[in-house]
């Protein structure tokens, strides 16, 4: 989708952006191929945003995130979800206090392959696999899961972040994660279907005291959170396309 946008070029509002769509011009390709019939642009700025289109080709062909970032408003930037790589996330804790709670289980899905960490086994490794990647898309994860993450690693991580309580708000559907899932007919598997965040603390002391179909069930739920985000994007990317007319 960032081919389809303009307003990331200097003097490009998004009611101009609107004028190009209604006219037919619908991505970057359709500017060029088109240039000469758009009547509705001074011939100067016409040939300012066919330059910044080049421009923007490069970047994406490098695929230079920061480029479009430090150009896009924040509810721009799920333009970018297919450049660079893109990772789900969602953590478990003992508590909402990133200061004095402990940080259990890290999950992160890359697409294809889930890869889960736990507290005191193998926590830095997924810190170390977070860095791989450009893109991270949670669940209220600006005002938790991130923050948490970066005060236990003592690391700062410079995201593209799409944080879908937030996207799918825009579309209607507030509320928790689970909510919002059964809004949408996702339905989770029986053995973790009723396990909420008070749960998997419950879940993770139980291991604490030896309980490892406990931790089983936690790193399950762990699991269908960021596996169902991925269906949660597409979701939100769909709707959007639809509600601008792609």
């Amino acid at each position: 989708m960032i081919e389809n946008t303009f307003v990331h070029i200097d003097g490009v509002s998004e009611n101009v952006e609107k004028k190009l769509w209604e006219a037919g011009i619908k991505s970057w390709k359709d500017y060029c191929d088109n240039y000469d019939k758009i009547d509705f642009i001074s011939e100067k700025k016409k040939a300012t945003i066919r330059n910044e289109i080049a421009f923007s080709r490069q970047h994406v062909e490098d695929k230079n995130l920061k480029y479009f970032t430090d150009k896009l408003n924040l509810n721009q930037h799920w333009r970018l979800k297919d450049l660079g790589k893109i990772c789900f996330v969602d953590i478990e804790t003992t508590g909402l206090s990133r200061w004095t709670d402990t940080l259990t289980v890290l999950g992160i899905y890359d697409g294809e392959t889930s890869h889960i960490y736990i507290h005191d086994k193998d926590m830095q490794e997924g810190y170390k696999k977070l860095r791989e990647f450009d893109t991270v898309v949670t669940f209220n994860g600006k005002q938790f899961d991130m923050p948490f993450i970066e005060q236990k690693s003592g690391e700062k991580f410079n995201f593209v972040h799409f944080d879908l309580r937030f996207l799918l708000k825009e579309l209607g559907y507030a509320g928790g994660l689970k909510k919002i899932e059964k809004e949408l007919g996702i339905v989770r598997d029986g053995e973790v279907a009723e396990v909420d965040g008070r749960e998997a603390v419950r879940l993770w002391k139980r291991y604490l005291r030896g309980d490892e179909n406990a931790l089983r069930i936690l790193l399950k739920y762990n699991e269908e959170d960021i596996v169902n985000l991925d269906y949660l994007l597409n979701f939100y990317l769909s709707e959007k396309k639809k509600l601008l007319g792609f």
